[in-house]
């Protein structure tokens, strides 16, 4: 592999050298996205050389197209704010631009390259950008989930079963009642993902080291972002304050605390379909997953709720990471949060891990349910407290009681 990347990439290569494990491959490329736009809107506005503005997009597009992967090294945990990241791509993109130009012009990753940027701007963005888009696919696999759980709903909307609370008994429902008011809640949790929009769309570009817009071009902050919001289609704007939108990082919060309530969600009825699904001969067995694997390696014939277990898992990651995030945001000092590389690597691992064990989990959990209709109404005729309830407007409370 030959190395693209110059002297500073190579120092945070060896100087944080923890995990073994680059920073996100996805906001590599947003990052690369920043650098194509910012060299257009610079040679528009006359302070870069249109050659050398030409040969940075050329490259910058082939990293977007899925080229040279290979060369964004720098691991995951970082200090210095991201500044690794973003002299990893600026090194990448030169390199790559000066293999494209003849007459041996020199394409500089600060002066070319980083003009009219800074880190601490334009790392953010990508995070947005990148946000914005790991929101596009959980949402859509949160639509399919909901569409396949609104089914199961409706298959099971006339099987009578026994209502709990406090894992005892309680009134008759049916089992696509308890179906619906999942759809119900994960409705809820889409609609408060999509919420979260409005605030990643704001973009702190062009406001450079600390908000304040030194070294960067009248209107090259309304032009860049205009064109990313063409390139990306999302309603991309300048923040209204880029000195709080430098120091602060309440919208990456607002994800992972919505993150945390879907999560909850989920867990919530993850754990109802496994009591539910319990036994088969010695719990309750009101409903059946389909056998995807063995379930032991000494019991024959043993099946266990694998993939509820497995997304169950995913959402306390994804709990344990918003902990994580909310600590970085809080040691933020003065104007600017050094401790954001940690939070761009937890939310998208959760993004992406939630995404993931939605998609498995519809597929190979939640569509594979089936109803044991005996067991249900079964449970029921035994449910005295049921009998009794419904008494009560007949005869009263205490005469019921002593039924």
């Amino acid at each position: 592999m030959t190395n693209m990347f110059g002297a500073e990439t190579k120092k945070a290569k060896n100087n944080f050298n923890f995990s073994g494990q680059p920073f996100s491959l996805k906001l590599a490329k947003n990052i690369a996205l920043i650098k194509l736009a910012s060299a257009e809107a610079n040679a528009d506005l006359k302070v870069l050389d249109k050659k050398i503005a030409q040969a940075i997009t050329i490259s910058c597009r082939q990293i977007l197209n899925g080229e040279h992967t290979d060369q964004f090294v720098v691991d995951q945990f970082q200090g210095g704010a991201g500044t690794s990241m973003n002299m990893n791509v600026n090194e990448v993109v030169a390199g790559l631009a000066e293999n494209l130009l003849k007459n041996n012009i020199k394409v500089h990753p600060l002066d070319h390259v980083n003009r009219s940027q800074s880190t601490n701007d334009v790392v953010p963005s990508a995070a947005k950008i990148t946000t914005l888009q790991l929101l596009d696919d959980l949402e859509k696999e949160l639509e399919n989930y909901s569409k396949i759980t609104k089914d199961k709903a409706q298959q099971f909307k006339n099987i009578k079963k026994s209502g709990r609370t406090h894992l005892q008994d309680a009134v008759p429902m049916t089992l696509g009642q308890e179906f619906s008011a999942h759809v119900t809640a994960i409705g809820k949790d889409i609609a408060r993902l999509k919420k979260t929009h409005t605030n990643l769309c704001e973009l702190n570009l062009g406001g450079t080291a600390i908000g304040t817009e030194i070294n960067c071009p009248k209107s090259f902050r309304q032009l860049v972002i205009k064109k990313l919001a063409v390139a990306t289609e999302y309603p991309l704007r300048s923040a209204s304050d880029l000195i709080y939108s430098t120091q602060y990082c309440d919208p990456f919060l607002e994800v992972g605390a919505t993150l945390t309530i879907l999560s909850s969600n989920l867990i919530k009825f993850l754990n109802d379909l496994r009591l539910l699904a319990s036994g088969p001969n010695t719990g309750l067995n009101e409903i059946s997953f389909a056998s995807v694997q063995s379930g032991s390696t000494i019991m024959p014939g043993k099946i266990n709720p694998v993939m509820a277990e497995a997304l169950t898992q995913i959402c306390f990651q994804t709990i344990g990471n918003y902990q994580t995030m909310l600590l970085s945001a809080q040691a933020g000092q003065l104007e600017l949060n050094v401790m954001l590389p940690i939070m761009y690597r937890n939310l998208f691992e959760s993004l992406e891990l939630i995404t993931n064990g939605v998609r498995q989990f519809a597929k190979l959990g939640m569509s594979t349910i089936t109803a044991n209709k005996e067991n249900c109404e079964g449970w029921l005729d035994k449910n005295i407290t049921a009998r009794k309830t419904t008494l009560i407007n007949q005869i009263g409370f205490d005469e019921a009681l002593k039924k």
